[in-house]
């Protein structure tokens, strides 16, 4: 008996050990990012298909009743879908009187990854969530700001700022024979 209750100790002890913190998902408008299918969302005067995602390879959703959210200054959210009909990116714009306030909830949530200077020209801030990552982009004087929620891993997977594997780097630029070589 005794082993038996040490057994399911340690298996208890190792599956918390293993378990997400909770809370930590990204589940914005109440998609889970990475695991909620888009095919969920069912077409309505809520939800608009604005067309097919050309670089996930899924379904662009419009969502048009915001107010129901009660996410103060959102004005505009749109759901990109990947191939596998899996809600890839997030997108929501807000007037720009609620940025404290989205990232001071964004700060007690998720573990902030970078941020801009305050006076920067543009800002920019990431934070990190258990499925996925949060950018949120502006200019100093924009009216609006974006917020991105990202699948976990969709970013690298579709968007890659360092070029592509496949890619072969520029051959060297050689001068030509009628120009004299720099010095």
């Amino acid at each position: 008996m005794k082993k038996a209750n040490l057994l399911s100790a340690l298996l208890l002890a190792s599956i918390a050990a293993h378990a997400q913190p909770p809370g930590k998902d990204a589940a914005p408008l109440g998609l889970e990012l990475g695991k909620t299918k888009c095919a969920r969302m069912t077409p309505g005067p809520n939800r608009v298909k604005t067309g097919m995602s050309p670089w996930a390879g899924g379904d662009t959703v419009e969502i048009k009743r915001l107010d129901r959210f009660n996410l103060p200054g959102l004005t505009h959210a749109t759901v990109n879908c990947d191939a596998q009909d899996t809600v890839a990116l997030i997108t929501l714009t807000f007037d720009r009187s609620a940025l404290d306030e989205v990232s001071k909830k964004l700060d007690a949530r998720y573990e902030s990854r970078r941020k801009t200077e305050p006076n920067a020209e543009n800002g920019y801030a990431e934070w990190e969530a258990a499925n996925g990552s949060l950018e949120m982009l502006y200019a100093r004087d924009s009216k609006q700001f974006t917020l991105a929620y990202w699948a976990k891993g969709a970013k690298a997977k579709y968007f890659t700022y360092s070029g592509t594997p496949d890619r072969k780097p520029a051959a060297p630029a050689t001068p030509s024979p009628t120009q004299p070589a720099p010095l």
